[in-house]
């Protein structure tokens, strides 16, 4: 959860320098339209046929105040239905929807300079199974937050741009609880209400990022850091103590959008550090009280710094232009997450001494592309999907798994 967090975030970061690429030209009013829809059956090893659906739509407005001033409004749906994602991330069944709200002030200094101010507001409602209303879900978030952003144009015909940005933001999960310190208090005192009645995740994020783009290519760096305001650190006793969670992420990025010759290219690479001062306990029955640090086998574990992972992703598409309106498509994508103190655990939910966790899931995809007119796409692709893990538990999440995927999707944009 905590990653889909930061990358809501870093893509809500990143909103404003997409859309910086609209034309302030003389027009005082300048629309900007942006939506993709895919709907695809899903057919995973493990597990019965499914469907599911994403939207992602984006709808904006550029005001020219003066020649110098402008006010750049962006409203953003995305719903994420059932389907194949990396390990540790979700079920096959979750489904979440987010709203947010952009307002940027954008004021242009000199030829090559801007600074853009702005606020923003979202709220993510999230669905575990189908009997959950979206008003329930345990990690429904709403958040609002601050921007402030600078543009520093290096190459005038290539478009180089550094950007620095700098977000705060307030996340509230007012849902979220947690079982075992209600269970531990059923009192409910003043100590324990946030854990109780939801909260108990709320937190303060700050992000920082530097983004040089030119000519098609893009990166940067980005670091995000997480404070809890009520989530303790559980010790090697099962008992939480007096320090708050917090949480660091940094993530390099790199890539490029190209043509040559009938080839379109899309390959970009990202490199995540992920750190959290949380421990975690391990109970693998109730009632259970004996305490293990090193030995997996016992019935209580305690793995410390369990949340630390490094993490890689490579996605490399390429579209094969047969006419100006057919393409083939291929693509692959891989992500590799390897833990830095979690061991891997067997069938029978040891832990395996000695050894760390590490994930991969393997995308290999093929399509066909038709532009139906200037603003308008469809795309048929299928999907193989190869998940794999040396962690060999699969009670409670997937990890060894493959999986087919037939869908189409539909682009609108202008």
């Amino acid at each position: 959860m905590k990653k889909l967090i930061i990358s809501a975030f870093f893509a809500a970061s990143m909103a404003g320098r997409l859309c910086a690429a609209v034309a302030e030209d003389s027009k005082i009013f300048t629309p900007f339209f942006d939506m993709t829809m895919t709907e695809a059956g899903y057919m995973p090893s493990q597990g019965n046929l499914f469907s599911g659906g994403n939207m992602n739509t984006q709808v904006g407005l550029l005001t020219k105040i003066s020649p110098k001033d402008s006010l750049f409004g962006l409203y953003n749906f995305n719903y994420s239905g059932q389907g194949f994602s990396p390990q540790d991330s979700k079920q096959f069944t979750d489904r979440s929807m987010t709203h947010s709200f952009n307002i940027e002030y954008r004021r242009t200094l000199g030829e090559r300079f801007r600074v853009r101010p702005g606020i923003s507001f979202s709220r993510d409602y999230s669905r575990s199974g189908a009997d959950e209303s979206w008003k329930s879900g345990l990690y429904n978030m709403n958040s609002s937050g601050l921007q402030l952003a600078g543009d520093y144009v290096f190459d005038l015909e290539k478009n180089g741009m550094l950007t620095l940005t700098y977000l705060t933001k307030t996340i509230k999960f007012p849902n979220y609880t947690d079982l075992l310190s209600e269970f531990e208090d059923p009192t409910n005192n003043a100590n324990n209400s946030a854990s109780a009645n939801g909260g108990l995740e709320d937190q303060g994020l700050k992000q920082v990022s530097l983004r040089p783009s030119w000519n098609n290519f893009f990166g940067g760096v980005t670091y995000t850091r997480q404070d809890y305001k009520n989530q303790k650190v559980v010790g090697n006793t099962g008992v939480y103590g007096n320090t708050k969670q917090q949480d660091t992420t940094t993530t390099l990025d790199a890539g490029f959008h190209h043509s040559l010759w009938i080839f379109e290219m899309y390959p970009m690479v990202s490199y995540t550090l992920h750190s959290s001062n949380q421990n975690f306990m391990r109970y693998k029955s109730m009632g259970a009280t004996s305490t293990s640090l090193l030995d997996g086998s016992s019935d209580v574990s305690f793995v410390a710094k369990n949340y630390d992972y490094n993490e890689t992703t490579l996605s490399v598409p390429i579209d094969l232009n047969l006419t100006g309106k057919w393409a083939v498509g291929g693509s692959v994508n891989l992500t590799s997450r390897k833990y830095t103190d979690r061991p891997k655990r067997d069938a029978d939910n040891n832990y395996i001494a000695g050894t760390k966790q590490n994930n991969l899931m393997s995308t290999f995809t093929g399509s066909i592309r038709k532009r139906i007119n200037d603003v308008a796409t469809m795309r048929l692709f299928y999907s193989l999907v190869v998940a794999s893990s040396n962690c060999k538990f699969e009670q409670y999440m997937p990890y060894n798994y493959t999986g087919n995927t037939f869908g189409v999707s539909y682009q609108l944009s202008y």
